[in-house]
């Protein structure tokens, strides 16, 4: 059973933050204060460290995007992350969706593809935006068992996945290149 955070902050921090003022009102001990602050510092702190793998500036496409914008082919994108995982991510995943609706995905190891996943897509028409939605076999890799979710930084798209394994994996449009 998943305990979600706004239970969290309704059934424990705010009743101990209650009992930390009711004890310093009838104390007048100022342990009871310090308490109080370290308890909403700690909150602040995990609410900073959940936001970590949050891509910067990122936010909702707000341009119209058709199926149209979607065709071509898509590397990961490292202007988020930096190091050995992105960089072994670039040279192992890539995909390309084609104008008859189709998008195959790429397993590689630098320039040779080992294995591709095949299958279609169709859009959804959600608000101004058609989102992209996956049509794949059952048994298919896990960073395409979700919908991506499309995003906007510096006029740019980027499709981003959600991963089991990975957590968010962003793409954006572009050719392999080799990165030595």
């Amino acid at each position: 059973m998943e305990i979600s955070a706004n239970w969290v902050f309704i059934l424990i921090i705010i009743p101990i933050s209650g009992i930390f003022v009711g004890a310093w009102d009838l104390t007048k001990k100022k342990i009871y204060l310090w308490l109080l602050v370290l308890l909403w510092g700690g909150v602040g702190i995990v609410y900073l460290y959940s936001r970590r793998g949050s891509a910067p500036e990122e936010k909702l496409v707000n341009i119209p995007i058709e199926k149209k914008h979607y065709y071509g082919s898509y590397v990961i994108a490292r202007e988020f992350f930096s190091g050995e995982q992105v960089d072994w991510q670039y040279d192992h995943f890539r995909f390309e969706i084609k104008d008859n609706d189709s998008i195959y995905f790429h397993l590689t190891n630098g320039t040779k593809i080992n294995k591709t996943y095949r299958g279609g897509i169709s859009t959804v028409k959600l608000d101004t935006n058609e989102n992209l939605v996956l049509h794949m076999e059952p048994q298919t890799h896990h960073i395409l068992k979700t919908n991506p979710r499309l995003y906007l930084k510096d006029n740019e798209l980027f499709l981003v996945f959600k991963s089991k394994k990975y957590h968010h994996v962003y793409f954006k449009k572009g050719e392999w290149k080799d990165t030595e």
